[in-house]
């Protein structure tokens, strides 16, 4: 009798011990969580959900740090199953919905943030996400009224400001665009992407003065950033371009260039600058390293060649024009614009 009480025992201590790990690894994964250790808080809560299958939040939690660690795929696959297990989960479908979005499939995303709508009411950063699927269905009168629904929940959305200054700006309103952007800034003055899109929109509206003060106030932010991109830089120095104003455009074009070294673009526009003010060695040099990263281009090519004619390489330029020629006849019949 006393071996089977204490065979019993073992039996019923050994389960609260698995209990106990169990408990242990959904309290760590979820700690993990929390403290935005995302990458050791997936593998805690992937065991956790396996070793009691439904019996916790451990795979809602999981499919949350897939996404902050970007892992859309999985994310969705975790958060998918998730929501089969407890399809009453307003949060599970919001997040599966903006996975789904990062994952590039917006029809599906919209259906799973209308579910997600019938059971709770969206958040403003929701309803962003809602109009940016329609942006990627290319349907921008309904990106353009969630996006001002999602700024109406929140009118301190700066996110969702930009957001609805971009699709003005894909409308071509111009106005409106400015005025968005505008208000963005207002929220955050030191938002990079505001501010260049508000120089880009005063450029669009002919109005180039406020576009050069505005394009200054890209680049200044863009200094104070270590991780920026070229595309400030870029951006102004091609308003400076067509502007007439090479000279200006060089130091610029020559930050974007050691930015982005393999940017083609970035090559061909200081090549363009090179030739324009004279130095045309170094205006080759830059539009061969352009070609040479985008060889299907026709009009670097055509670039080059023209810079091949300024600097007297007459066989070379008759060479890169002919290609050029054939490249465009074999496009669409028409020439370099």
């Amino acid at each position: 009798m006393r071996s089977w009480i204490f065979s019993l025992a073992l039996v019923c201590a050994a389960g609260v011990h698995v209990q106990a790990q169990q408990a242990s690894m959904y309290t760590r994964g979820v700690a993990a969580f929390d403290a935005h250790r995302y990458a050791e808080a997936v593998p805690l809560l992937a065991q956790a959900d396996k070793q009691a299958p439904g019996a916790t939040d451990a795979l809602l939690y999981e499919g949350k740090a897939l996404a902050n660690l970007e892992r859309w795929k999985e994310a969705d696959e975790v958060l998918g199953q998730y929501a089969v297990q407890h399809p009453d989960s307003a949060d599970a479908l919001y997040m599966l919905g903006y996975v789904l979005n990062r994952e590039d499939k917006p029809a599906e995303s919209l259906k799973t943030y209308t579910k997600a709508a019938q059971l709770s009411t969206p958040k403003s950063d929701d309803l962003k996400i809602v109009a940016t699927d329609y942006v990627l269905l290319n349907d921008y009168p309904d990106a353009i009224k969630w996006m001002r629904q999602a700024v109406e929940f929140d009118p301190k959305n700066e996110q969702a400001w930009y957001g609805l200054g971009r699709c003005y700006y894909a409308q071509s309103s111009f106005a409106d665009a400015e005025q968005a952007f505008r208000y963005a800034l207002k929220l955050d003055p030191k938002d990079l992407l505001a501010q260049i899109n508000l120089a880009l929109t005063l450029e669009m509206r002919n109005e180039p003065v406020k576009a050069d003060h505005e394009y200054r106030s890209a680049v200044a932010l863009a200094d104070a950033d270590p991780h920026t991109d070229q595309w400030p830089y870029l951006d102004y120095a091609t308003f400076l371009l067509d502007q007439a104003k090479a000279s200006e455009a060089i130091p610029l074009l020559e930050k974007a260039v050691a930015i982005a070294p393999q940017c083609a673009e970035c090559h061909g526009k200081l090549g363009r600058a090179l030739e324009a003010t004279g130095k045309y060695e170094a205006a080759v040099t830059e539009l061969e390293k352009a070609v040479a990263l985008d060889p299907k281009n026709a009009q670097l090519h055509y670039a080059l060649g023209h810079a091949y004619q300024s600097a007297g390489m007459t066989e070379k330029a008759r060479k890169e024009l002919a290609v050029t020629a054939k490249m465009y006849a074999t496009k669409d019949g028409s020439g370099p614009k």
